[in-house]
């Protein structure tokens, strides 16, 4: 008997110790299919990888390097196809596949079966609300598949909130995807507006944001540097003859006398300085605010893409002061962003991820002045050239359209002739290598049958839509560009335009860093996991939710 009463303490332990692991195991599980209450995308257009370490010792704690620090960092993140641009780059992200796939060639591109010109998110069937120009005659109908934005509202019945903003239409419309609202800046007018795809009126939030009058604001002073001019040792000398100017302006220098620069330049000059990511900033706060983020039962979405660093970029160069000012800039809205995640949900309760669209190349002047190789295409020149190897190799000029290094070719007319497609475009693709400035080319017909598992092949593969891109697809020589003296732009398929930042912060992530080879279209299906949600409906991605463990 006394022995039967020493054992029944033990057997109460035991059985309430395994209560306790199968209610632990419970939660475990319930946990496991929580998510987020809110993900923040954020894409810095044109945003080059070293930005972040280039100017570290500028930047201050809660911004760029508290993400880096509390984050998990890809090192060596790419977009693995050609060619990269805004459009293509948020599709991607978003979409989590590539050209080929959801159909986003480029920010523009030749229709063959109309015989015109398209822009990437153009749909005139729509009418712009929020202003009486034509800036919101805009849809995702070019965009042929699903985005995470859209799997999202999906898989809570369309009870989750999906918001993209952007002063670009194309860097806010292509991730809110086919279901979630998109805002954008008119820059005739200096409002932010939408589309009637999304809405027949402002919502009030957006009208009482736009009453503000920010953009008054920040073109009523001059652009002068964050910190003191000589403090900007990572970057050349202010006054160089690398640099563009802006209109009105004789000499690309600080200070940028805005004021003055109204009147010619309109309000949309404040896109091309980095009071246009200010601009944006306010804007996703008060999105946040109007718009309940976060605080529904379902997770809710919020993409932000910040355009001034390309505008600046492009403008100015990556070696400029213009480019590093922009960035310290950006870095404080970044931390106003973090703190008011942490005020408002707890770093624990948001997930964020960091990217860019693409990156960009040095200015091709200064790339020579220092010894290294770079050239100015001439593509004007080398379009009139195509037509007239056409004209004596054909008797007749052939040639639709030479864009986006693509060659579209009249394949009605073609098989009216003794020929065939395949001919014409292998004669062509042969021949254009002998132009100066040109690296490669393949034809559409190598690109349908052909297989390219590797190098430049593969990202031109990757880019090539068969229903939608050119018949000949081109690429330059490194650091060539078709582009004025001054300033700089992108869309090759080399690594200062295919590698990009990826950062991922705050919900289930801890500090950590991977130089694993990932891809810009891996994020959506990363996402996917994390959310619990289906992959876009064409995603060709992979998950690195493993390479965050």
């Amino acid at each position: 008997m006394i022995k039967f009463i020493s054992i029944i303490p033990a057997f109460i332990l035991l059985l309430y110790l395994n209560i306790g692991c199968e209610n632990q195991h419970t939660n475990n599980q319930i946990n496991q299919y929580k998510a987020p209450d809110l993900v923040i995308g954020i894409m810095v257009d044109q945003m080059r990888p070293e930005y972040i370490y280039r100017y570290w010792d500028k930047y201050g704690d809660d911004g760029f390097k508290r993400l880096v620090q509390e984050g998990f960092v890809f090192e060596d993140t790419h977009f693995g196809y050609m060619p990269t641009f805004t459009g293509p780059g948020h599709a991607s992200v978003y979409t989590g596949t590539t050209p080929a796939v959801h159909g986003i060639i480029g920010n523009n591109w030749y229709v063959h079966e109309e015989g015109r010109y398209t822009y990437v998110t153009e749909d005139p069937s729509y009418q712009t609300v929020g202003s009486g120009t034509d800036a919101g005659e805009m849809s995702p109908r070019w965009m042929l598949s699903s985005t995470i934005s859209d799997e999202l509202r999906l898989q809570s019945n369309m009870r989750s909130r999906v918001v993209g903003i952007s002063l670009k239409d194309r860097g806010s419309i292509l991730p809110a995807g086919h279901t979630g609202d998109a805002y954008w800046f008119d820059y005739e007018t200096g409002d932010i507006i939408t589309s009637t795809y999304y809405y027949d009126e402002l919502p009030e939030w957006v009208e009482e944001f736009n009453d503000r009058n920010l953009v008054d604001e920040y073109l009523s002073e001059p652009w002068e540097t964050l910190l003191p001019i000589e403090e900007y040792t990572e970057s050349i000398e202010d006054d160089n003859p690398y640099e563009g100017t802006f209109q009105g302006q004789e000499r690309p220098v600080f200070p940028h006398d805005l004021p003055a620069l109204r009147d010619e330049n309109g309000p949309g000059l404040v896109a091309s300085t980095p009071f246009g990511d200010e601009l944006l900033m306010e804007l996703a706060l008060a999105a946040i605010d109007g718009e309940s983020l976060g605080q529904n039962e379902f997770t809710d979405l919020l993409a932000i893409s910040f355009s001034s660093t390309d505008h600046v970029g492009h403008q100015f160069g990556p070696a400029s002061i213009e480019v590093q000012d922009t960035y310290l800039r950006l870095d404080r809205q970044i931390a106003r962003l973090l703190n008011r995640l942490d005020e408002e949900f707890g770093k624990e309760n948001v997930l964020v991820f960091l990217t860019s669209d693409h990156g960009a190349g040095h200015v091709p002047a200064y790339l020579q002045d220092m010894g290294i190789p770079a050239g100015i295409f001439p593509e004007d020149e080398v379009e009139d050239a195509i037509r007239e190897f056409l004209m004596n190799q054909y008797g007749e000029d052939l040639l639709k359209s030479f864009s986006n290094k693509q060659i579209f070719l009249d394949r009605e007319r073609i098989t009216q002739l003794d020929t065939s497609l395949k001919k014409v475009q292998e004669d062509v693709a042969l021949f254009i290598l002998t132009i100066d400035g040109i690296a490669g080319s393949l034809s559409a017909y190598s690109l349908h049958f052909g297989q390219f598992t590797e190098g430049i092949g593969r990202k031109v593969q990757r880019g090539y839509n068969q229903k939608r891109s050119g018949d000949v697809m081109t690429w330059l020589e490194p650091q060539w560009m078709p582009w004025a003296p001054t300033g700089t732009t992108h869309g090759s398929p080399y690594s200062y335009d295919t590698r990009a930042p990826m950062i991922w912060y705050g919900w289930d992530i801890s500090p950590g860093s991977s130089t694993e080879t990932v891809y810009i279209s891996d994020i959506a299906s990363t996402l996917a996991v994390f959310l619990n949600t289906a992959y876009p409906n064409g995603n060709t991605g992979s998950p690195m939710n493993h390479l965050m463990d």
